[in-house]
């Protein structure tokens, strides 16, 4: 995202907020940048539940904990979404990617801990850990939709 100064046209290094800039001092407002619809994750029954809601200013992150639904599941499936649908129909695909490795346990009782971590310019990282192993992944960056917030003045 390209900003420059209102007063002598100078790079900001600023995605939200009041900035100052380096080359003339001037005070320059920036349009907070926001996601533009919400984050999702399926979880059960094609539900696309919500992680990060829409308008949320960025950079934003969560963490979340997960487990497994099967009896002696080594893997799991992680579906990310973006959109306003309740069902993963109704939404972008974003990435679907495997946390694999998972010691067998009982249905519930893995423990994976996710963070999603999207940055101002709508990268997309999550980082997969198994809380009992301490086996972590890092999936590969994904890229989400973000808007500038309009003034309301």
């Amino acid at each position: 995202m390209n900003l420059q100064c209102a007063n002598c046209g100078a790079a900001l290094e600023s995605f939200s907020g009041v900035v100052k800039c380096a080359h003339c001092g001037s005070m320059n407002q920036v349009a907070p940048v926001i996601l533009a619809e919400a984050l999702r994750i399926e979880t059960i029954n094609e539900v696309a539940s919500v992680l990060i809601p829409k308008w949320t200013a960025l950079p934003a992150s969560i963490t979340e904990v997960f487990s497994t639904g099967l009896e002696n599941q080594s893997s799991v499936s992680v579906h990310i979404l973006q959109g306003e649908g309740e069902l993963i129909s109704q939404n972008r695909n974003i990435g679907n990617f495997i946390f694999d490795g998972i010691p067998p346990a009982p249905r519930a009782t893995p423990r994976i801990q996710f963070t999603f971590e999207v940055q101002a310019d709508g990268r997309l990282t999550v980082t997969a850990l198994d809380t009992e192993t301490q086996k972590e992944k890092i999936f590969p960056t994904m890229q989400l939709e973000i808007s500038k917030r309009q003034s309301t003045h």
